[in-house]
């Protein structure tokens, strides 16, 4: 049955049709017969105890640029539409806490959200990590210097990341005597203000970190492994890394699969799971990516897949 969609997401004009996953979702959902509209960023509101945007109804095209057709832009009640896809990117600041207070209201109008606002807003990307203390590297999470030169002492190579960011943006690898601990450290906690992770520097990574994608507590084994490149230590695209075709081992499945449980129970029907070696060092709920490149390395679609299986 066609079903009315409004995605939630950056501004659809600067997006790369050839790789952005909201681009997949929006295509297939127009392919099965769906109604795709695209909130204009920095419009929604509560009016008279109504989530309230402005919208438009677009329609995507594959051979020519600009790559959708838009309609009028009308003011929505979100509640006339089926399903919310909250697709912004990181950072998740108090303005991305804000909008998932908004869409809470839609539960009690039968709207589906999707990753479900609740969600969103109380497990963060980073932490969530530590629910599954037996298959994350060894991590502290911490405001204090003292706490990082202890942990760095201990583990030699150590990884620090913020909180809200995503794409490998401010994730710093130290190694050895890192002369410049102090002042990192004073950059990313502003002073000793907000929290960072510390997480043990996994030599596996040499090999390269895996991305695997959880659709409705479905693992699929069909994934791709990210290799930084000689300048960065990053493995991310948007940091300059590579990417090639990796099929999951059993026994990384299964750590996998433990994850997808907990993540079906909690309502985060999509999910990108970050895997070094054995150990997973993030869980993405926000704006999972990576679809389109393991789309076309083993010849699936999980966009298509995605609509399947929320129908």
């Amino acid at each position: 049955m066609n079903k009315k969609v409004l995605f939630i997401m950056d501004p659809i004009e600067n997006i790369d049709i050839s790789k952005d996953t909201t681009f997949q979702l929006m295509h297939s959902a127009q392919k099965a017969g769906h109604e795709i509209y695209y909130l204009i960023p920095n419009t929604l509101s509560i009016k008279s105890l109504e989530p309230i945007g402005k919208a438009v109804k677009i329609y995507i095209k594959l051979d020519e640029l600009p790559f959708f057709n838009d309609a009028e832009v009308k003011e929505h009640k979100l509640s006339s539409f089926d399903y919310v896809l909250m697709r912004k990117d990181p950072p998740v600041n108090n303005d991305y806490i804000y909008i998932t207070y908004i869409l809470d209201i839609l539960k009690e109008k039968n709207v589906r959200v999707l990753n479900s606002s609740y969600a969103l807003r109380n497990y963060n990307e980073k932490l969530l990590t530590l629910f599954f203390k037996d298959d994350i590297p060894d991590t502290i999470l911490t405001k204090n210097r003292e706490d990082i030169a202890l942990f760095k002492k201990k583990y030699k190579k150590i990884i620090l990341k913020p909180l809200n960011l995503m794409g490998g943006r401010s994730i710093y690898f130290l190694d050895k005597q890192d002369k410049n601990l102090n002042v990192i450290f004073e950059d990313m906690t502003n002073m000793g203000k907000n929290y960072i992770l510390a997480q043990e520097y996994i030599e596996d990574v040499k090999e390269g970190d895996k991305r695997v994608i959880v659709i409705n507590g479905k693992v699929f084994r069909e994934a791709v492994i990210r290799t930084s490149n000689k300048k960065d230590h990053r493995a991310n695209i948007a940091a300059g890394g590579s990417i090639e075709k990796y099929y999951l081992k059993d026994s990384e499945f299964e750590v996998c699969q433990k994850i997808s449980n907990f993540l079906k129970k909690e309502d985060i029907f999509f999910a990108g799971i970050d895997m070094i070696g054995h150990k997973i060092t993030e869980i993405n709920i926000t704006s999972p990516t990576c679809i389109a490149e393991i789309n076309r390395f083993h010849g699936i679609n999980l966009a298509n897949i995605f609509w399947d299986e929320l129908e």
